[in-house]
C-alpha cells in the first residue's frame, strides 16, 4: 500500500491526526471543523495563553463559541501545544500562520518561514504538509 493510500485510509477511518499551526481567526475554526467531523486535531500556537485557553475549552475568538470548543476539548478532539517537537504526531500538518502586510515592504513572511522550518526539522515519511 502506498503512503498516499495509507494516509487516505487513516483519514477515512478517523485515525489520522491533523496538526494545525496557528490557532487564530482561521486556524481555530478550521480545527473545530475537523474535530466536529471526527478527526482529532493537535493545534500549535506560540502564545501560551492561547494554548492554555484551548486546552481548557476557552475560545479566544468570536467565531468559535466557548461552549463549542469546550465540548471538543473535553472529548479530546482538540488539544493545543506550543511544543513543535510534537509535529511528528500529526499525519497532516496545515500551516496557517499570519503574514501581516506592511505598507513599505509587503507581507512579513517571518512567521511562515519559521513554521516551515519547524516542520522541515520534524518532517516524517507519509506526512501531508499544507501551506495556506
Amino acid at each position: 500500500m502506498s503512503r498516499e493510500s495509507e494516509l487516505l485510509t487513516k483519514i477515512q477511518s478517523h485515525e489520522a491526526v491533523v496538526g494545525i499551526m496557528g490557532l487564530g481567526y482561521v486556524g481555530l475554526p478550521l480545527a473545530a471543523a475537523f474535530a466536529e467531523a471526527g478527526i482529532p486535531v493537535l493545534g500549535f500556537d506560540v502564545k501560551q495563553r492561547v494554548v492554555d485557553g484551548i486546552n481548557a475549552g476557552e475560545s479566544h475568538i468570536t467565531d468559535v463559541a466557548p461552549d463549542r470548543l469546550a465540548v471538543l476539548a473535553q472529548a479530546g478532539m482538540i488539544s493545543a501545544t506550543d511544543d513543535v517537537s510534537r509535529l511528528g504526531e500529526a499525519d497532516a500538518v496545515i500551516i496557517w500562520v499570519p503574514a501581516p502586510l506592511s505598507q513599505a515592504d509587503g507581507p512579513d513572511l517571518s512567521y511562515v518561514l519559521a513554521a516551515a522550518e519547524a516542520v522541515r526539522k520534524r518532517l516524517r515519511r507519509g506526512q501531508l504538509i499544507v501551506l495556506e
